[in-house]
């Protein structure tokens, strides 16, 4: 995740390098569209690794692989799919940051509960799959490292 949100965030500051000089241009500032662009930029970035070759950069470093159950690509349906239950499951955490920093321990106790009620849930699961993979059909599994440029096979 750490790897992939790199890369994302290197898209979202050239986004904003576009917002920035559209907001100069026109004196206005888009910052609800700025928001809505780069999570259709995020949501594009994943969806098209995932549905092409089942690997974000990220991924391939770690050597793993999104499929669907069966072990084939991951349709268009299955990519936006996770990508919005994983997206919901972020803002989940967030709010209740946010929350916790404006109404203190009881809030912060609450955030808490429900963020391990939902790994726990991914241990109850028979193949120990998080919620997104669990809704969209997908698997994440390990695959052989590639020998590159200069490397023994």
């Amino acid at each position: 995740m750490i790897y992939d949100g790199m890369l994302l965030l290197a898209i979202w500051m050239l986004l904003g390098l576009v917002f920035v000089l559209i907001g100069e241009a026109t004196g206005h500032t888009l910052i609800r569209l700025q928001f809505v662009v780069n999570l259709l930029a995020a949501w594009l970035f994943f969806a098209w690794f995932w549905t092409r070759t089942g690997q974000t950069l990220g991924m391939q470093a770690w050597n793993i692989q999104v499929r669907d159950e069966t072990g084939g690509p991951v349709n268009p349906k299955q990519a936006t799919l996770r990508y919005l239950v994983a997206l919901a499951q972020w803002l989940v955490v967030l709010l209740g940051i946010y929350l916790a920093r404006e109404h203190g321990a009881m809030v912060t106790a609450g955030a808490t509960a429900l963020l391990l009620a939902g790994l726990g849930l991914s241990q109850a699961h028979p193949r120990r799959a998080m919620l997104h993979d669990w809704l969209s059909g997908t698997v994440l599994v390990r695959v052989a490292r590639q020998a590159g440029p200069g490397t023994d096979p």
